[in-house]
């Protein structure tokens, strides 16, 4: 039997804006793989393992760069792992499935251009699509506030007349939507010139200061990981390199303390 503990607040019970100390969820990954090993008589990856404590901000570089993503996907329960075990806040991720899945899916903050905006509709009608099953789980009041903190100046227009920039801060804005503890999102670099991919990046590095959420960020250049707390690098279904960058949270601190 599956003891489903969600990670977002019951519908029913969404705050109109996430307390500032909101704490994140933790995350761990044991020995997760998610595709079968090269045929070229190569041993197979002992998979991830992974330890993210409550409201770190982790950066996911890889070598080729859609395997970060597919990890995200694994996370978010939207692919099966071969192997191994995800674990965010007490949810054994891999062994949901129906109505648990979907409750824990409306958990999460999913942020990527891979799930784009209905074009014909508006940013707040953007912001309600998708809800049907979970009636008053963001009100019209939730969403045109969110959509003010992100900076989103165009309300009415239909989002496929928006500008990129524009349809990422609705992007940021609908992942919030149900005040999720953990966002899974990817680096908006490649859609983006490098002064609207610095506006996304800062507007989702100052978010998660205000509310706490865990963030994992799937990144596509390596000098994008310096706005986060950590690196981890994965190559070959595994992971090749975990370095700290920055962060003041007791897990940094004590590894801080174990190496040095």
């Amino acid at each position: 039997m599956v003891t489903v503990v969600p990670i977002g607040p019951p519908s029913e019970e969404l705050p109109a804006s996430t307390p500032a100390d909101a704490p994140g969820v933790t995350l761990s990954l044991t020995h997760v793989t998610w595709r079968e090993p090269a045929s070229r008589g190569m041993l197979s990856a002992p998979g991830v393992s992974l330890h993210v404590p409550p409201g770190q901000i982790l950066a996911l570089h890889s070598e080729p760069a859609g395997d970060s993503r597919e990890l995200l996907d694994v996370i978010a329960g939207l692919r099966r792992p071969l192997s191994g075990q995800v674990n965010a806040a007490g949810v054994e991720v891999e062994r949901l499935s129906g109505q648990a899945m979907d409750r824990y899916r409306l958990g999460l903050g999913l942020l990527s251009a891979r799930y784009p905006l209905v074009p014909s509709l508006s940013p707040l009608d953007n912001m309600l699509a998708g809800l049907d099953g979970n009636p008053g789980a963001v009100t019209r009041d939730r969403a045109a506030h969110l959509l003010a903190a992100t900076g989103v100046t165009q309300v009415t227009e239909p989002a496929g007349a928006l500008s990129l920039e524009q349809q990422w801060r609705v992007l940021i804005a609908r992942a919030l939507r149900t005040s999720p503890r953990l966002i899974l999102a990817e680096d908006p670099a490649p859609d983006l010139d490098s002064k609207g991919a610095t506006a996304i990046l800062d507007l989702l590095m100052d978010l998660q200061a205000q509310s706490g959420f865990t963030l994992l960020l799937a990144v596509t250049r390596l000098v994008t990981a310096s706005c986060c707390e950590r690196l981890v690098r994965l190559a070959g279904g595994g992971i090749i390199e975990d370095v700290l960058i920055s962060g003041d949270d007791p897990w940094t601190r004590g590894r801080i303390d174990r190496i040095g």
